[in-house]
């Protein structure tokens, strides 16, 4: 592979095969034409790169002015696209405008008379080229198809996978708002509980206050008694009796 044709690789379009038209880089780092990935991103919900299937979004892309003047300069100087530069052929170096269909090669005009091709099957170059290029193109359509159902099945998973979230968000917030729910309950018991407790405490402590204060007066009486039988037990005899 020569270094211009490398260069010019590294030139041309992923989308449209085409050097590079106001070439635009993407959150991923890939290029494209601006008009060819906004065409490709034509009924897609999320963008993707079309190389690596990266998210990104119009609003993303960034116009590589870097790019766009090695393209102008290379355009400037004249150099001639890779479709310009046509092969010959090996034997007669005359170039390649026949397209043996029985061989399955392009040849020159010379090769025709050739005991090798005799009464073989002969297309032009464009004829053979315009044939293969449809079939190739009635084949990529499965391959384009399978793209994109790939493509929906990732928007789907991606949907999912959101849906997941979303889902993980409302249960976490409902228990959390349970839990306090319920804290207030607890506490509104605990609450209610002490209160009784409380009360009951007071009403017990009075109950005993009231029956110590009667306890109190009966030993006051008690001892008032015991103090004056003490009395009397002391006096005289004759008194005493």
């Amino acid at each position: 592979k020569s270094s211009t044709g490398g260069l010019e690789d590294e030139m041309t379009c992923s989308v449209c095969q085409e050097l590079f038209k106001d070439p635009v880089v993407t959150k991923c780092g890939h290029n494209f034409c601006r008009e060819c990935v906004c065409e490709y991103w034509k009924g897609n919900e999320i963008p993707a790169c079309p190389i690596c299937g990266a998210d990104s979004a119009i609003s993303d892309l960034i116009t590589n002015h870097t790019l766009r003047n090695i393209v102008d300069t290379y355009k400037k100087e004249g150099k001639k696209p890779k479709e310009e530069s046509k092969p010959v052929c090996s034997q007669h170096k005359k170039e390649l405008e026949i397209y043996c269909v029985e061989d399955q090669e392009a040849i020159c005009a010379i090769c025709v008379t050739l005991e090798k091709h005799k009464n073989h099957e002969f297309l032009s170059i464009e004829e053979a080229s315009q044939k293969f290029k449809e079939e190739l193109k009635n084949s990529l359509k499965p391959l384009q198809d399978t793209h994109q159902k790939i493509a929906e099945l990732k928007e789907k998973y991606r949907g999912n996978l959101n849906n997941i979230h979303d889902q993980a968000d409302k249960t976490e917030k409902q228990i959390k708002e349970d839990f306090e729910k319920l804290q207030q309950i607890l506490h509104e018991e605990a609450k209610n509980l002490l209160a009784d407790l409380k009360k009951e405490k007071e009403e017990k402590e009075q109950k005993m206050r009231a029956m110590e204060e009667s306890a109190v007066q009966d030993l006051t009486s008690v001892s008032t008694i015991i103090k004056d039988i003490q009395q009397k037990m002391d006096e005289e005899d004759q008194i005493f009796l």
